[in-house]
């Protein structure tokens, strides 16, 4: 586990998701309007990055969502691989069964057709029952805990004896912001993305990252228990696959300057996953799970996207493929 871990900006999901997969956001600093990510987020991708020294990799997206906040934030560089990058999350229960998973496999809960995710219980604080109209749907944090566990058990079983298993893939499990939560470690200073550029939108200079996330590194060859206290941001993502796989120049400043996690790697002999702990998840509420079938309801982040999408049809083309 990682006790310094920071996102990268002091701002919402879909920037904080592009440094993620992109080192950068390109200037953009909130979500809204959407259209701007749709058109204007033309930076490179970890997954363009991978494609070019003849790395494989797909985004396993969480049912019942049908498309992908990362392709819709990156679209201008992912546009091409909708139909052949982007899959159910029950596809990677398969390849990981099968020993079939490509080098890098990037996996997005429910985002936008209700909560699948760690969204915080808010149509229903102010009592059950309760739901307030116009906001996002009932929500609870056990939905994102629910996934994690089938996220954690398909990995825990991968026992191919060739191609991918558990012993030659590792699980980086990350979260894009804090929502607000108080923190009492301040965000440090980081270099921008482009030290060259102008300032983004709202004037903001990306030179001090958000504040701390929860994150864990799990395989069997990191110590069980282990604690890691070294400062670590999304951008070590990046940081350490181009170290691992010789993937070239960092994509920018910000990633040329993270921290890897190669150093948690300090096993000689592997841990047996059969001896690791057994996740026992708490059942999802009732009111969740009416929320999650496909057409009932949208989160407010699924508003916001299609909105995007919309905005999109109506602008020709701009960017880099």
């Amino acid at each position: 586990m990682f006790d310094h871990w920071f996102s990268e900006v002091p701002s919402q999901t879909f920037t904080n998701r592009s440094f993620w997969t992109a080192a950068t956001a390109s200037g953009l600093v909130v979500n809204s309007p959407v259209k701007n990510w749709v058109l204007e987020n033309d930076a490179e991708t970890i997954f363009n990055r991978l494609e070019r020294h003849g790395r494989t990799w797909k985004v396993y997206v969480a049912e019942p969502d049908r498309f992908s906040i990362t392709g819709l934030i990156h679209y201008p560089r992912l546009r091409d691989r909708f139909d052949t990058h982007f899959v159910p999350f029950s596809q990677f229960e398969t390849d990981a069964g099968n020993g079939d998973l490509p080098d890098f496999s990037f996996i997005e809960p429910s985002l936008v057709l209700g909560h699948g995710d760690y969204h915080p219980a808010f149509s229903r604080v102010l009592g059950h029952g309760i739901v307030i109209p116009g906001v996002d749907p009932p929500s609870s944090i056990l939905g994102g805990e629910a996934f994690l566990a089938r996220i954690y058990n398909a990995y825990r079983a991968m026992q191919s004896p060739t191609g991918s298993n558990v012993w030659n893939t590792t699980l980086l499990i990350g979260w894009d912001e804090p929502g607000g939560t108080y923190d009492h470690v301040p965000p440090g200073r980081v270099p921008p993305p482009d030290p060259s550029a102008p300032a983004g939108q709202l004037g903001f200079t990306f030179d001090r990252s958000g504040y701390r996330v929860p994150a864990v590194v799990v395989s069997p060859w990191v110590a069980e228990g282990a604690v890691f206290n070294e400062e670590h941001r999304h951008t070590s993502l990046i940081a350490t696959l181009r170290e691992q796989w010789d993937l070239g120049a960092p994509l920018t400043a910000r990633d040329a300057a993270a921290r890897t996690i190669s150093h948690t790697f300090t096993l000689d002999t592997p841990r047996d996953p059969d001896t690791w702990p057994t996740p026992a998840p708490h059942p999802v509420p009732r009111y969740v799970e009416d929320a999650l079938p496909v057409g009932r309801t949208l989160s407010t982040l699924g508003k916001a996207a299609f909105e995007g999408i919309r905005a999109r049809s109506r602008h020709p083309y701009r960017g880099t493929p």
